[in-house]
């Protein structure tokens, strides 16, 4: 049974990259439940660029086991893996978002007007507009991860997959992949790294 964790300096401070993980069958209700405090992270104009796919049963990681040719542990014995996918076309997705947050009493149907206006007579570069999305990506991965802790597992961000295949392989078009995370519980304890010091990185004026 999972025991949740709710001290958030062990959540932050004590994250590793897990490689190895034991067999373990990662309920569905869990995942939900990860996902649901995962999106909470947040985005640019709250547009959600984000679309994920999960690699499961054993079915669905031998069918995509040729994505991950690299990383052969994380994909062979975690839980699951979590694909994550940007939408190039996200900000389509704006009417349908705002709508919603209209319909709960969460903005003024005046704001929502103004909103979609200001979208319509911008022209961004598209290069920006997936600047945007790949940060955004980010964002609820670290949520992931996080979450993912609160509940007693594992993670590990994986860069090195075959991203220009995947999105083809899941039938997604306009999206790019941005990452993938291997969750689970851990069967290695990961490697402790050094971060570079407050003073090296920061300049308060």
């Amino acid at each position: 049974m999972l025991v949740q964790n709710n001290q958030f300096t062990d959540l932050i401070l004590n994250r590793r990259s897990i490689r190895k993980y034991k067999a373990f069958q990662l309920e569905s209700k869990t995942l939900e439940s990860i996902f649901e405090m995962a999106l909470r992270a947040p985005s640019a104009n709250n547009l959600q660029p984000w679309t994920f796919r999960v690699i499961q049963s054993a079915e669905a990681k031998a069918k995509y086991s040729h994505l991950f040719n690299w990383n052969r542990s994380q994909y062979e014995t975690s839980s699951a893996m979590i694909l994550v996918f940007v939408d190039t076309r996200f900000a389509s997705r704006a009417e349908a978002i705002y709508d919603k947050a209209v319909s709960m009493g969460k903005m003024t149907p005046e704001v929502r007007e103004r909103q979609l206006n200001n979208f319509k007579s911008q022209n961004p570069n598209p290069l920006d507009i997936i600047k945007i999305a790949y940060l955004d990506a980010g964002l609820i991965a670290m949520n992931l991860m996080l979450a993912a802790r609160y509940y007693g597992l594992d993670t590990c961000p994986i860069g090195g997959f075959d991203k220009q295949n995947a999105p083809q392989a899941f039938g997604l078009e306009n999206h790019e992949a941005v990452m993938a995370l291997s969750i689970g519980l851990a069967d290695d304890t990961g490697f402790e790294s050094v971060r570079l010091g407050f003073d090296q990185v920061v300049k308060v004026e």
